[in-house]
């Protein structure tokens, strides 16, 4: 899979998540795109900002577009990511063509991959929250893992979820007597190439403020594609919602 078209699976991707053409993503500067149910079902009302390419979407539900628009026109691209309506920002990862070779296994591990139903051999296993996690039901959106083991403990786990068609998303969680030896990233990249050779784009996030996230995702062969806004503070969901409300909603 090359660059081009691994490009063209993500504007695939964000178009189908905000319910619009693809074309949206081939224009520069700010855009302005209201939303339906289904990235509504994420936050109610919703307002996100993507910046991909030369172009800068703002995603809004229709009853907080008007409000987009007098505070985000005539804005730079910084001034944009600093709404202060929006809080949280994702820098989003593809696969770096360049380098495009797995990473060797580290020794003393024992690894192993599962996915399916498969996965139900590692209900109750704790810690893993980023990359494989079970609801009370024993349900999980994760659906492969590539994980390392060492003295029968589970010391590293990667997970994939389908995010859409062509598009599943990776996490990965080490135990903290684990670390430090670049385990994450090795796990990453293998688990990046076994979805690779499905003809699926795998991708990963990584938080803005989490700069150990980000160095696994270069070490793994992964390079940055688009950074988005993470949440608002529209829906009573910020740390800091009484402090926000009473500055910027009076």
């Amino acid at each position: 899979m090359d660059n081009i078209e691994m490009t063209t699976i993500v504007k695939m991707h964000l178009a189908e998540f905000l319910e619009c053409g693809p074309e949206v993503f081939e224009k520069k500067g700010l855009v302005f795109q209201t939303v339906g149910k289904r990235a509504e079902r994420f936050q109610n009302p919703f307002f996100q900002v993507l910046s991909f390419g030369e172009t800068i979407a703002a995603a809004v539900s229709p009853s907080v577009l008007k409000t987009a628009e007098k505070l985000l026109t005539g804005k730079s691209r910084e001034e944009i990511f600093e709404c202060p309506l929006l809080y949280g920002q994702s820098i989003y990862y593809i696969p770096d063509a360049k380098q495009s070779s797995r990473a060797e296994l580290l020794p003393g591990y024992t690894y192993r991959g599962l996915e399916g139903e498969k996965l139900g051999e590692l209900q109750g296993t704790e810690g893993f929250d980023n990359s494989l996690l079970f609801d009370e039901k024993g349900r999980t959106n994760t659906y492969i893992v590539f994980y390392a083991e060492i003295h029968g403990e589970i010391a590293g786990l990667a997970g994939a979820s389908i995010g859409s068609g062509r598009v599943w998303e990776i996490g990965v969680d080490v135990k903290e007597r684990y670390r430090k030896g670049g385990l994450a990233s090795v796990l990453v990249n293998y688990l990046m190439h076994d979805i690779l050779e499905r003809d699926i784009l795998p991708i990963y996030c990584a938080a803005s403020s989490n700069a150990a996230s980000q160095a696994i995702a270069f070490r793994a062969g992964l390079k940055p594609c688009w950074i988005s806004t993470y949440k608002n503070i529209l829906d009573g969901s910020s740390g800091y919602d009484e402090l926000a409300r009473r500055l910027y909603l009076k």
